[in-house]
């Protein structure tokens, strides 16, 4: 049971023992007295149901129940306490700050007005039970005040953690495809200087002794053996570096080189813009034909022009699930967005070229909430199989 109703049941039960200490100090109770027993309580619900989130509106409404029931005590009698309790209750739960304390003020003093003719013991008890209320429904009110609070906070702990995982993913994501990239572009790197290096002066090499032969002939033919020899043996060492060479370059490199491009792209284009761009892409790949590549470029470049030209962005995300079928090419940025938009040339040739692709482009966009873009291209099995 929540809050609210417990409430309401406690108001109901005080308002029936007013009713019925009414009625048991006076047996004859007339017309007036239901009267101004029913304007106490139409009083009492209005304030609660309808205006218990204006306090002027139930600081007035309080100060009405206090002189009614002044009113009413005076005339029909009843206990004390139970004209005051539900006043008392809502000064300190509807009010805040000083209203609250005047509030409280006023209900003690009209409780000393209405137990003047009583007993200085009944007074005392009167005025120690309304205080003691009113000290309890404090500490109640601070208590469910500090619940919501530490709630709320928990609310925000929460989604912040979710945030921080989110975000630890996506770096360890962005990381790993970093590293792979740097050891692939390292190992091409090698694998070309051995090439243009190693591979040249070989090759000079068997030219020369190609030349020593003709020449060793006319002086004796040990020397065209020797020559003969060293020749078979420069093309056996050539072909073993270049045999070296195959297994040294990654077979996966093929896979890759488009990746890489666009890893050229978005480094360019963050160099000279100031745009935070992260790419991201599955640990399994595979290659794109050459019209996939180019189209997939195409549309990365051109997201990224109008990320910055038309969104304003400081932020783009791009990510590229390769899965069993499909290449899903995902693009977010946090640009300005808009509610309603008009598709543009950019925006039209991207869709065109996916669509000879066979593959399919959707997207969404809302004012404030940045440029999300999602591009599915098909597999093309003849570079697999």
């Amino acid at each position: 049971m929540d809050n609210n109703k417990k409430l309401l049941i406690i108001r109901y039960f005080i308002l029936t023992i007013l009713i019925f200490s009414i009625v048991a100090y006076k047996e004859n109770v007339d017309v007036y007295a239901v009267i101004l027993v029913l304007i106490i309580i139409i009083n009492n619900q209005i304030r609660f149901f309808t205006f218990k989130d204006n306090k002027y509106i139930v600081f007035i409404s309080l100060i009405l129940e206090w002189i009614l029931s002044y009113i009413c005590y005076k005339n029909y009698g009843g206990l004390v306490f139970s004209y005051m309790c539900i006043g008392i209750i809502d000064g300190v739960f509807l009010l805040k700050g000083k209203l609250s304390y005047i509030s409280i003020g006023l209900a003690i003093f009209t409780v000393g007005l209405m137990s003047r003719n009583l007993s200085i013991n009944e007074i005392i008890l009167n005025v120690a039970s309304l205080v003691t209320l009113a000290i309890l429904s404090s500490y109640i009110v601070d208590e469910n005040h500090r619940l919501i609070k530490a709630e709320e906070l928990y609310d925000k702990l929460r989604i912040s953690e979710e945030q921080l995982r989110k975000a630890n993913a996506d770096l360890e994501i962005y990381a790993n495809s970093i590293k792979e990239l740097a050891i692939l572009r390292e190992r091409n790197r090698i694998s070309r200087e051995i090439h243009d290096s190693v591979g040249h002066s070989l090759s000079t090499i068997i030219i020369q002794l190609g030349a020593i032969e003709k020449i060793a002939k006319e002086n004796g033919e040990m020397a065209s053996d020797m020559a003969n020899n060293l020749g078979e043996f420069a093309k056996d060492g050539l072909n073993e570096i270049r045999t070296a060479l195959r297994q040294l370059k990654p077979s996966e490199f093929e896979k890759y080189e488009s990746i890489i491009a666009i890893e050229d792209l978005t480094k360019e284009f963050s160099k000279l813009t100031g745009v935070d761009v992260k790419l991201g892409f599955t640990r399994e790949k595979w290659p794109l034909n050459r019209e996939q590549s180019f189209v997939i470029y195409r549309i990365v470049q051109e997201f990224l022009s109008n990320s910055i030209r038309h969104g304003k962005a400081t932020k783009v995300n791009i990510f590229m699930n390769f899965n069993e079928n499909d290449l899903i090419l995902t693009l977010k940025d946090n640009g300005q967005g808009v509610d309603n938009l008009e598709k543009g040339m950019g925006l039209t040739n991207i869709c065109e070229r996916v669509n000879e692709l066979g593959g399919q482009v959707d997207y969404d966009t809302k004012k404030d909430k940045g440029f999300l873009m999602r591009v599915v291209v098909k597999l093309d099995k003849s570079l697999v199989s």
